[in-house]
């Protein structure tokens, strides 16, 4: 008899689409019996891993969803080598209050210093935390707003990068965006401003920016007091990450810049 109900749980497990549960109902079964548990806490045990499992796969979907260039955690980062980057604030950054808050982190300094590392961390953390998070380095955005133009798509309401509750552009400064562009990236900003959280990682300091954005100081100004109204800024300094680990006799000096796509 016991085995038929056996069989009839399974099914229905199955029917649910409880697949985790099913397949470790027999060890659960095995545990409330050797352990004298309560049939409440057979079914707590049972749905718990469940719950566990489809949570495991909804990171694993939405850490790819994220784009995501590669995976870094704030364990990883070299504190050590940030002696002015204040770690209470990245803590705090940690909580992920500034995402309940629809606050911005910037993050400015030279290339190498780990920039695009602390906003992958964060981003990473939100994600396992149940948020969305997407991410773009300012070349693919540029390039996303060119492909909205020629579609004749108002590329600013664009769903994926309106609504998703913490946004990540790296590496603003490398590419410099012509008006209608730098004015399509205002416009975004604008629509996120007060609703979602926005990353951004930039080599160039605010008052380089109106060179960035289409050489218009006006548009700058009124993104930066936007994007600062509720923000946090951190402006991390230092030699380059990739250059303190280069061979021994290499040179220290670097002929003229290439355009950048790898992370900062």
């Amino acid at each position: 008899m016991s085995g038929l109900i056996t069989t009839r749980v399974l099914q229905s497990l199955e029917m649910l689409r409880l697949h985790k549960a099913a397949s470790a109902l027999e060890e659960h079964l095995k545990r409330t019996h050797e352990r004298q548990l309560s049939p409440l806490q057979f079914i707590d045990g049972l749905l718990g891993e469940e719950l566990a499992a489809r949570q495991e796969r909804s990171i694993i979907v939405r850490t790819k969803l994220a784009h995501f260039p590669s995976l870094k955690t704030l364990d990883s980062f070299e504190f050590d080598a940030q002696p002015t980057l204040d770690r209470r604030v990245v803590n705090e950054l940690k909580s992920l209050a500034f995402v309940e808050r629809a606050e911005n982190v910037i993050l400015c300094g030279p290339s190498g210093v780990g920039k695009t590392h602390i906003s992958i961390a964060l981003g990473m953390h939100a994600l396992s935390a149940g948020y969305r998070v997407y991410f773009v380095t300012a070349q693919d955005l540029l390039d996303q707003i060119h492909a909205a133009q020629l579609d004749g798509i108002p590329g600013h309401k664009q769903r994926h990068l309106n609504t998703v509750p913490l946004l990540i552009i790296d590496e603003l400064g490398y590419v410099e965006f012509e008006k209608a562009a730098a004015t399509w990236f205002f416009q975004l900003l604008c629509q996120r401003y007060e609703h979602h959280s926005t990353i951004i990682t930039s080599n160039r300091s605010f008052a380089d920016w109106g060179t960035v954005l289409g050489g218009d100081d006006t548009l700058a100004g009124a993104l930066i007091d936007r994007l600062m109204h509720h923000s946090h800024v951190l402006n991390l300094k230092g030699e380059s990450y990739r250059l303190r680990s280069r061979a021994p006799g290499m040179p220290t000096t670097v002929g003229k810049p290439r355009r950048r796509v790898g992370p900062s």
